[in-house]
């Protein structure tokens, strides 16, 4: 019996780039770098601005934005006593029926 080989190839990832979000207008920080007590009292009061204000900006982009972690900026928006909003998207079957 033949032995049979096969050729394996690498494949080449592409990417391709996700629009730009609007930019929430929130400071950059250095990284590692701790805020005074009323630096911080100012950054949650716009931290909590940019989560629920007109542009109502995601946790993740906050801290994307701001050079923060995703769980810092989470506790500081829980500790000002922010309603956070639901995980994901509308549910599959909610989208269908309202395209109806």
């Amino acid at each position: 019996m033949p032995v049979t080989r096969t050729r394996r190839t690498a494949t080449r990832t592409t990417r391709t780039k996700e629009p730009a979000k609007p930019s929430l207008g929130l400071p950059r920080h250095k990284k590692n770098s701790r805020l005074s007590d009323k630096e911080r009292r100012k950054f949650a009061q716009q931290a909590v601005a940019a989560y629920n204000g007109k542009q109502q900006g995601s946790i993740r982009q906050i801290a994307d934005e701001t050079g923060r972690s995703y769980g810092m900026i989470h506790r500081l928006l829980s500790q000002e006593g922010v309603c956070f909003r639901p995980r994901g998207g509308k549910p599959a079957g909610a989208a269908a029926e309202a395209a109806e």
